[in-house]
Order: structure tokens, then C-alpha cells, then sequence
């Protein structure tokens, strides 16, 4: 008698056990309780075929501004005071336009719109043509970062915006890097 009730408690135990076992997991795997697909935040995948995340920013990730819809992502400093932030935009290419083309005219362009280019490098990142150009706004004293990755294949050009007040940005670069350098096309 006693060896049918220790054996009873034993399989209920086992039951339950089994039970919140299975009441932690996905009903089906890959569904959306599943932590094989669950949202990562601060991720943002492009339907231009690039991707990002926030990194080792501790940045978030927010929703573009309303009424623009050439920003595709922005990524916020968490601090409530800060003007910081990473803003994401895609242009379309033309035809004949080469990426440097692309970047020449666009440097050239800067001074009208009241900014003076600080300097300007290319590089590549995990085998994507990238430039970065640094400026500041002559009457705003807003300096800014902008990467721009372009995509030959694709005729897009991704267009990465770091801005912050000018005696902020030093700090506020090492954020936009971390964010900069997760980016995978």
C-alpha cells in the first residue's frame, strides 16, 4: 500500500514537473511565442535587403518621425535630456551614378546647406563600399556623422545619420559606432 502511494506521488510529481516544462515553451516551434523567432529590440531589417541593431549602445530604437517618410529608423540616447540621436534613410541611385559620384556630389553639396565638412574617409565593412563624412551646422552648432554604405548591385545607398550638439558628439560617437558597425548588407 504504501510503495502505490509513494509511486503516485512520484508520477504526479513527474507530471508537473512536465507540465511547466511544456507551459514555458512555444505551442509549435518557430511560432510566435517561440524564442528561436522572438524580437530583438532594437533590430531593424531593411526591405532593401540591409540590416541593424543597436549594438552594444544601450541606444532604442524609435519610430521615424511622422509626416517623413524618407527616415526609415531612428535610435534614441536613452538619456531624456540628450538631443542624440542615429537616423536611417535609403536613396535610390541613378542609372550612372558610381558611388563616388554619388558621395562627391553630395560633399559638394553640404555648404548650401549651411554646413562646413570637417573631413571625409571611405572604408568597407563586412565587404560593403562605405564613407563617412564628418560636419557641422555653421549656425546650429549641430555636428554631425552620416555613413553612407552604397550597394552597387542594388543601386541604393544607405545613409546612416549620427547628430548631436557639437560639444556633446565626441561621446555621442562612440553610441553611433557601436550602432554603425552592426550593420550588415
Amino acid at each position: 500500500m504504501v510503495f502505490r502511494i509513494l509511486l503516485r506521488v512520484a508520477i504526479s510529481a513527474a507530471a508537473v514537473q512536465l507540465t511547466s516544462t511544456f507551459a514555458s515553451a512555444a505551442p509549435h516551434p518557430a511560432t510566435s511565442g517561440s524564442k528561436l523567432i522572438a524580437p530583438k529590440l532594437g533590430f531593424y531589417r531593411s526591405p532593401d535587403g540591409f540590416r541593424l541593431h543597436a549594438g552594444e549602445s544601450g541606444w532604442l530604437q524609435a519610430a521615424p518621425p511622422r509626416g517623413n517618410q524618407t527616415i526609415l529608423t531612428v535610435y534614441r540616447s536613452p538619456r531624456s535630456e540628450s538631443k542624440a540621436s542615429l537616423t536611417v534613410r535609403v536613396d535610390r541611385l541613378a542609372r550612372n551614378t558610381t558611388p563616388d559620384r554619388y558621395i562627391s556630389r553630395w560633399i559638394k553639396e553640404y555648404p548650401r546647406f549651411g554646413f562646413d565638412v570637417l573631413g571625409s574617409q571611405p572604408f568597407t565593412q563586412s565587404g560593403v563600399r562605405g564613407h563617412v563624412i564628418d560636419l557641422v551646422n555653421r549656425d546650429s552648432k549641430m555636428q554631425l556623422r552620416q555613413v553612407v554604405f552604397v550597394s552597387e548591385a542594388r543601386k541604393r545607398a544607405a545613409i546612416l545619420t549620427c547628430r548631436d550638439n557639437a560639444p556633446d558628439f565626441s561621446a555621442t560617437l562612440k553610441s553611433c559606432n557601436s550602432i554603425v558597425k552592426t550593420f550588415i548588407w
